[in-house]
């Protein structure tokens, strides 16, 4: 009777433990949902560029600005941790960069960027390095397939405010690092499995899931968007010469994007497998966002998808004190059809009562001047669409 009851248990447990599991792999939303009100609000940390320990300047910024917005995930988009003296201290740069999430229990998440696998910790691979940002309990990375390209590449769901279906989708893609020619890409088997979840989300919701995507490295399609583009290729002369037989120049068009601006050229890939193509044949990609390029703010549209180009928020690598912060993405569950962008600019945060920003490497009057002139710089690049389009279309 004892055996026959063991084995009973037995058997029960392993149903139980099979359920779960398939239960937290089925789900692949970490407990992400939509509030009691049907709001969701992203916090996007692009180009963090910095290591152990954390400039005191950032981590400053950044905790302002989580206890401003209070976000309900924060994403990075690569070039997280890099610089450090010793592998110890290379290691010890996560725990400074994530403890103000653990203290404050928000999820996270990232996609890797070029540096990511450059830093001083070169013995690691971004498989070991994705492992060490898991073993943080508040980490939603993971590995959705090991044989894709890259690593970290997974999508992340956002439940309904009723928990009975998924209303929302978030995807992370790797970009890679560095290729012959330039940077590395988003590849044809990556979109092959962002194709096959998008249609099982489709399937299992009635319908074609909303979503965003996030990456480090710009599109080789925005890149000929915002950039000036000629037949052939320039050699030297050109900022990235295309494996299509194109070549972008180094002269932003500024009739190619709505919004913000190009303080430097877009530094895509020279490759392309496709990718915007497929998001636009699927027709559930609202976004794209991505980082790499630190001082760039614009904000294309390219077959009804946006392409953002996020501006870093490091205060150890080169930025722009027009630009830097952290962007919020807001998601309204009464109306999933549009989303919402606002900047959490460093300007403004260091000018807010309390701030402890003008006492570190930049005073207040540097941050008062960003203020000042940063509505002075979008009102020159509208300006200068107007006085120029003459030009412009005469040359066309």
């Amino acid at each position: 009777m004892k055996k026959i009851l063991a084995v009973l248990l037995a058997i029960m447990m392993m149903l139980t433990l099979s359920s779960v599991s398939f239960a937290a792999e089925d789900s692949k939303n970490g407990n992400l949902q939509f509030d009691e009100n049907g709001k969701f609000e992203i916090m996007l940390v692009a180009d963090a560029q910095d290591g152990f320990p954390i400039e005191d300047d950032f981590k400053n910024a950044f905790n302002q600005a989580l206890d401003k917005a209070q976000p309900d995930l924060v994403i990075f988009l690569g070039d997280i941790v890099m610089s450090a003296e010793t592998d110890e201290e290379y290691w010890a740069g996560y725990g400074d960069l994530l403890n103000p999430l653990v203290d404050r229990d928000i999820p996270f998440t990232l996609v890797f960027g070029n540096h990511d696998d450059q830093d001083a910790h070169k013995g690691s691979t971004k498989d070991e390095k994705l492992a060490k940002y898991m073993s943080f309990e508040n980490c939603l990375a993971y590995d959705a397939d090991p044989a894709l390209h890259g690593s970290g590449t997974h999508n992340l769901e956002i439940l309904s405010s009723d928990g009975t279906k998924t209303a929302y989708n978030l995807w992370m893609m790797d970009s890679g690092d560095y290729i012959e020619g330039g940077y590395d890409c988003v590849r044809a088997d990556q979109l092959e499995w962002y194709e096959g979840v998008s249609k099982e989300l489709e399937a299992d919701n009635g319908g074609k899931v909303p979503s965003l995507m996030f990456q480090h490295i710009v599109p080789a399609e925005v890149a000929k968007e915002v950039m000036f583009t000629v037949k052939g290729d320039l050699g030297a002369l050109g900022s990235t010469n295309f494996s299509d037989g194109t070549a972008a120049t180094y002269l932003p068009n500024i009739w190619g994007f709505e919004e913000g601006w190009m303080f430097e050229q877009a530094c895509p890939s020279p490759d392309c497998e496709g990718q915007w193509d497929a998001i636009t044949e699927r027709g559930d990609v609202q976004a794209v966002f991505f980082g790499h390029d630190h001082i760039n703010t614009y904000v294309a549209n390219i077959n009804g998808i946006d392409a953002v180009n996020v501006p870093g928020s490091t205060y150890n690598s080169y930025y722009d004190m027009l630009a830097q912060g952290f962007m919020m993405i807001s998601l309204d569950e009464n109306d999933l059809s549009t989303y919402k962008r606002t900047m959490l600019y460093t300007s403004d945060l260091a000018l807010e009562e309390g701030s402890k920003l003008p006492d570190g490497n930049h005073g207040k009057a540097y941050y008062q001047f960003a203020n000042i002139f940063r509505p002075v710089m979008n009102f020159i690049v509208k300006a200068m669409r107007v006085i120029l389009f003459p030009f412009f279309f005469w040359a066309a």
